[in-house]
């Protein structure tokens, strides 16, 4: 007759979930759709614990065995928050970079009185901004993104074995770069609004300077609003296309999955 140890069962299954559930839950905290502050917090762990299931016994071989001092563990388990931290915090730049350029396109379109709750960031966002938020977090979902997401969070257990060093620089790199390069795509997404902008306050300037006693700007307000909502109706499925791809080469390339 087979005797099961009930104390290594605990110390090897228990461990091993908790160990999980400190890099999946930290990404689930920032995982768009999922860690936005409208779902509830027990819907969030509960999606976090079945995912760690799920991947219990396929990941048990890999993960270090329960450590003997409390440093090493709550070193361990700081290290694995960090991992996931850190990629939530891609995902979430990646993310952003719809709602940068909603900005930046409400402020060039005379949109940025104009505010609507936006549920991606829980506040009030102009409306292009909230708009397109809400338009990538449907894509994801429609796309598949979110099993490659899902996918990637598992790949970074090759790119961050459990148990390994802190690299605490190279991270803050990663993170400066992707921050860098999303607020460029940012630019680059909303260069139709900008130069739009430009060319309009130019000609206003202009024309203020010619007719000093007219209110232009009371005048050429629905002009500007009408030739923003024109352009972006014209320019928001490749805005959402240029995204998708954009999100793929910084997610998908950088963990080669």
């Amino acid at each position: 007759m087979h005797i099961y140890d009930i104390n290594a069962f605990l110390s090897g299954h228990v461990f091993a979930f908790l160990m999980l559930l400190a890099r999946i839950g930290a990404v689930m905290m920032l995982f768009p759709g999922i860690g936005e502050t409208y779902v509830p917090p027990r819907t969030r762990m509960v999606f976090a614990c079945l995912i760690c299931l799920l991947l219990l016994e396929p990941m048990l071989p890999r993960l270090p065995p329960l450590p003997t001092s409390p440093a090493a563990l709550v070193q361990l388990i700081g290290y694995e928050v960090l991992v996931g931290v850190f990629f939530g915090t891609l995902v979430r730049l990646v993310v952003g970079v719809l709602e940068a350029t909603g900005m930046i396109i409400g402020i060039t379109a005379g949109l940025s009185n104009a505010t609507m709750m936006n549920p991606a960031l829980a506040t009030q966002s102009p409306l292009p901004s909230a708009f397109l938020s809400t338009a990538a977090l449907a894509l994801i979902f429609i796309t598949g993104l979110d099993h490659f997401l899902i996918r990637t969070t598992i790949a970074l257990y090759d790119a961050f074995p459990p148990g390994g060093a802190f690299m605490v620089g190279d991270m803050a790199q990663t993170v400066i770069h992707v921050t860098n390069q999303s607020f460029k795509i940012g630019i680059e997404l909303s260069a139709p609004f900008l130069i739009m902008g430009l060319l309009l306050y130019a000609t206003m300037g202009i024309l203020q300077r010619l007719m000093p006693n007219v209110q232009l700007f009371l005048i050429m307000m629905p002009v500007e609003i009408w030739g923003g909502l024109t352009i972006l109706s014209l320019t928001v499925a490749g805005i959402l296309t240029f995204w998708l791809r954009y999100f793929d080469q910084a997610l998908g390339t950088f963990f080669q999955v």
